[in-house]
């Protein structure tokens, strides 16, 4: 079953991220904010307000990411429609991540799955995380079954 249409995302990118972007009470603004940082027309991107956030900040995030010309052209920006209760650090967090994985695994292919809270900022842009991580994916780090740092660093740093 695929929950998003992704026939309109260019997948023409050497990694693809998925992330899951969490708020609760009081982080519309925090959220939108960050999709806005984050944003790579390569990624998805699947936000989650929980049960504790009003219906107008629900609202809010909602049409935020339908009335945006670039999430609705590309279609990889997404809202969670069933909000669950969240307790962070807890089991519901878990259940949320796994729900989310298990969403965007059926829907789209991506290599990284990132978890965020609306609280989080990136200090990385999504360029310097792809050639990062493009390295990690392809580079030839491991060995009988572990991972050879050793050898990771030298090429992250060459």
């Amino acid at each position: 079953m695929n929950y998003f249409n992704t026939s309109r995302a260019n997948k023409s990118y050497p990694v693809t991220f998925a992330y899951l972007i969490s708020g609760s009470k009081g982080d519309s603004g925090k959220l939108k904010r960050l999709v806005r940082a984050l944003y790579h027309p390569g990624n998805y991107y699947l936000i989650h307000m929980d049960s504790g956030a009003p219906e107008a900040e629900h609202r809010d995030v909602e049409e935020y990411v339908a009335k945006d010309p670039v999430y609705g052209e590309l279609g990889n920006v997404w809202v969670v429609g069933k909000h669950n209760l969240v307790t962070y650090k807890g089991p519901t967090m878990l259940s949320t991540t796994l729900h989310a994985m298990a969403m965007l695994l059926r829907s789209c292919k991506w290599d990284w799955f990132i978890n965020l809270s609306a609280s989080d900022y990136p200090l990385v842009t999504q360029d310097g995380m792809v050639s990062g991580l493009s390295l990690w994916l392809f580079c030839s780090c491991f060995a009988s079954n572990h991972f050879n740092y050793n050898v990771f660093i030298k090429t992250l740093l060459l």
